[in-house]
């Protein structure tokens, strides 16, 4: 798919809001007591797949920062990990990993998400260096909270 210069116009408040409707979904259908879901959700869910192929990389890694400061659980953690994060390393991992270990140092939660991600497209040197920065967390994410 073609980058698409739409995903430019968006504030800092609309990736915000974007990253943060993603998350109340991805909760909301968790949640047996709620309803199948609605178009709203699945609209939502729909968009971030499409920011995966469609937005440019720097955006996509907006997204997931913005989404890893908003969420508020484990579960979603294992969302981001497993979602966008997984298609950001293996898609264009060798641009960001270094910044990815830098924040990694400083960022608990970032840090913690990155024990949820697994191999999925990435190279054998991005994913070494991924696997680096998961076994320095002393807490990683609970492998039920990533599939």
């Amino acid at each position: 798919m073609p980058i698409d210069s739409r995903w430019d116009e968006l504030t800092g408040e609309d990736w915000d809001a974007f990253a943060s409707a993603w998350l109340k979904a991805l909760c909301k259908s968790g949640d047996a007591s709620a309803g199948e879901g609605d178009a709203d959700e699945s609209s939502v869910a729909q968009s971030v797949v499409l920011m995966n192929f469609t937005a440019r990389a720097e955006l996509q890694w907006r997204f997931i920062l913005r989404a890893i400061a908003l969420a508020d659980s484990d579960e979603a953690l294992g969302h981001i990990a497993a979602g966008p994060f997984e298609h950001l390393l293996g898609w264009h991992g060798e641009k960001f990993i270094a910044e990815i270990e830098q924040r990694a140092a400083i960022d608990p939660k970032l840090a913690r998400t990155l024990t949820g991600v697994r191999q999925y497209t990435m190279s054998d040197s991005v994913w070494a260096r991924v696997q680096s920065l998961q076994s320095e967390v002393p807490n990683p994410l609970a492998q039920d909270d990533v599939d």
